[in-house]
């Protein structure tokens, strides 16, 4: 407001317009008490997964584990807020120094109750926007019979709420590959769910980072996208490696920071 009344704007419009504003904020849903006492919200507990380069500012003030290809995961608590829907607080240093855990036990609970709460599951795109029941592909004993495997699969979570965190629950790109019966590009539409498109599909990787990009331009919120790279899942050497400008796969070893 300063700034713009520096600019030149009339001072008494601004006061209205922070009037209107204080008034709108005090009117809004207020959060939860929060009890940062760790056994109080390590049920609550959940993960996030985002690009390095598209929030360093963030991750600055953030304990976070670094997977490799650019990729980090943060922790969340979440919270029910009833009629006012949910609420998540995202765990900083300081959040965490006051739940006294450090940062291994603060992902590994993490990662133990997203995985309880928050079902990742899998679905053919076409059932998924479609299909009136959703068969999470995630929970069959075999692989699909080659001739049912379609062209591209939602991977996400029950919720669907910042659902692309599922890419790194434990064993699911493998479960994914052994179901799809092959390896796979991991297209992350958003912040809340990624798309795979298995090799046997045969669409050209400049074609997927293209549909990648122009997603992210045209389609999701600013605030929603997750990066505009593409990545690949090899079924043999189970490693997910980043699809690079000049379309040869640079395959990056995960590792936690």
């Amino acid at each position: 407001m300063f700034d713009r009344y520096e600019s030149g704007e009339d001072l008494g419009s601004l006061m209205s317009e922070m009037a209107r504003i204080y008034s709108a904020t005090m009117d809004a849903p207020r959060p939860p008490q929060i009890d940062l006492n760790f056994d109080a919200v390590r049920d609550n507990l959940s993960v996030r997964l985002m690009e390095v380069s598209r929030n360093r500012d963030f991750l600055r003030d953030m304990p976070y584990v670094d997977l490799g290809n650019g990729l980090a995961m943060t922790a969340d608590i979440n919270f029910p807020g009833g009629m006012d829907g949910d609420w998540r607080v995202a765990v900083n240093h300081g959040v965490m120094e006051q739940l006294g855990v450090d940062r291994h036990e603060l992902f590994t609970t993490a990662m133990d109750s997203a995985v309880i709460n928050d079902r990742a599951t899998l679905t053919d795109m076409t059932q998924a926007l479609f299909g009136p029941g959703k068969e999470n592909l995630l929970d069959r004993s075999g692989p699909i019979d080659p001739a049912d495997i379609g062209g591209m699969y939602v991977l996400t979570t029950e919720s669907g709420t910042l659902g692309a965190s599922a890419l790194y629950y434990p064993d699911v790109k493998e479960k994914a590959a052994e179901v799809i019966g092959c390896s796979y590009y991991v297209l992350p539409s958003s912040t809340h769910e990624v798309i795979l498109v298995p090799d046997a599909a045969g669409i050209d990787e400049k074609e997927l980072c293209s549909m990648v990009k122009q997603a992210n331009r045209t389609v999701v919120e600013p605030k929603d996208v997750l990066s505009d790279n593409v990545y690949h899942f090899d079924k043999d050497t189970r490693e997910l490696s980043k699809v690079s400008d000049d379309r040869e796969r640079d395959s990056i070893v995960a590792e936690a920071r």
